[in-house]
């Protein structure tokens, strides 16, 4: 007796399994079926709806450019006679056998890992920059007020201690550079206000005890660095809080190392808000912060400096200010703000202004722009100071009303 014709949707679904599994003899294990079995089916979808590969083609064609089709459904009807749709997709199980057969199978291989190169960073090529964040000496703060107490001679311990360990930090050098970001001092006169804007703020002592302490400190500083470096470059930046005492401080120390004959330490001249420092490959535009934004400064240094930034292949733009870290890169240049060491005065910290208090040393190269950096964040600096003064002042962490 001749056996009965096969039905469309059994040809399709041929169609389909060989499709999706890639051989006869997969898809005839899925449908359960011998190989020559399907084969003979698959001849006869074939001689019905055309190859396979035609058939998947017309699929594709039927959905827009960017799309796929994962899966497809099929009418037909259950031995009852009722219609129903059944969809079918891509099986996974290959797959993923043929991920954890790599797996289990991989064998470890010896890869030749060549012995570590240890070596000392060159004192020729590398210029450690010591950027001072916004010191504010001769701020004063209140613990009941603003979470933390701050006065001259905190700021002085702290400020010391934090460069000191840093400038140990770096490695022995022809050049280190200590970058003053501004507002050094935290007002400009008898008053204890800023110049510019007149505000009034909450100092420690008086203005001329201010200045002495500020003096001290920046002296300690360069004095430390002439150390670890055959020669020192001062950068005191304008600051909106100190701008005329950053005047007349960078003209003090450049007359006073002038006076005692040590052509080691030369400050440069910051009449101009926009200074510009050229070591190599490597440049690096200084300015505070408060008179033009990151994008301006990028413009400021590529039109000021034309020549240096055009030989140039690494360049950075220091700023302070704002206190708290932020960097940008600005399409050939980088901008960042650094933290400063100061906790926030009553009027800051009424504003809600936070930030990490931390100084940074960044280890600049002639040749490959910054290398490295190391910092030391106000934590650091109390462990430091209480290894030697355990009394130094620690504000006490602030805790919630518990009810």
């Amino acid at each position: 007796m001749p056996s009965k014709p096969l039905s469309d949707d059994i040809l399709l679904d041929t169609i389909r399994l060989y499709t999706e599994y890639g051989s006869v003899r997969e898809a005839a294990r899925i449908a359960n079926l011998n190989a020559n079995t399907f084969q003979t089916r698959l001849n006869l979808a074939r001689d019905k709806f055309g190859d396979p590969s035609t058939l998947a083609t017309n699929l594709k064609n039927l959905v827009a450019d960017g799309y796929e089709v994962p899966a497809y459904s099929h009418l037909t009807k259950t031995i009852h006679g009722e219609p129903i749709w059944i969809k079918a997709k891509k099986a996974e199980m290959a797959y993923w056998a043929a991920i954890k057969e790599t797996i289990e199978t991989r064998e470890p291989k010896a890869i030749d890992i060549p012995p570590p190169r240890v070596g000392t960073l060159d004192g020729n090529d590398i210029v450690p920059w010591l950027n001072i964040g916004d010191a504010h000496i001769g701020m004063y703060a209140h613990e009941a007020e603003a979470a933390a107490n701050f006065d001259l001679k905190i700021a002085k311990s702290e400020i010391i201690q934090a460069s000191f360990d840093l400038i140990d930090m770096a490695p022995d050098c022809d050049t280190m550079v200590i970058n003053e970001l501004g507002d050094g001092t935290h007002y400009e006169n008898m008053r204890a206000e800023t110049e510019r804007s007149g505000h009034k703020l909450d100092a420690d002592g008086r203005f001329p005890k201010m200045i002495e302490y500020y003096l001290d400190i920046m002296e300690a500083i360069i004095e430390k660095a002439l150390h670890k470096a055959r020669q020192v470059h001062v950068i005191i930046n304008q600051g909106n809080h100190s701008e005329t005492n950053d005047y007349w401080a960078a003209i003090h120390f450049r007359r006073m190392y002038s006076r005692l004959g040590e052509t080691r330490v030369k400050v440069l001249p910051n009449t101009n808000p926009f200074i510009g420092y050229r070591m190599g490959k490597t440049f690096v535009l200084v300015h505070h912060g408060h008179k033009a934004k990151p994008e301006t400064l990028r413009q400021v240094m590529s039109t000021d400096y034309a020549v240096d930034w055009g030989e140039a292949e690494f360049r950075y733009i220091d700023g302070g200010h704002i206190h708290h870290f932020s960097a940008k890169e600005l399409g050939g240049a980088q901008w960042e703000s650094f933290n400063n060491l100061a906790p926030v005065d009553k009027h800051a910290h009424d504003g809600g202004w936070r930030s990490k208090q931390a100084m940074t040393l960044v280890l600049r190269s002639r040749t490959y722009g910054e290398l490295g950096r190391y910092k030391m964040p106000i934590e650091k600096v109390w462990d430091r100071i209480r290894e030697v003064n355990p009394a130094h002042y620690v504000p006490a962490p602030k805790r919630a009303f518990q009810g």
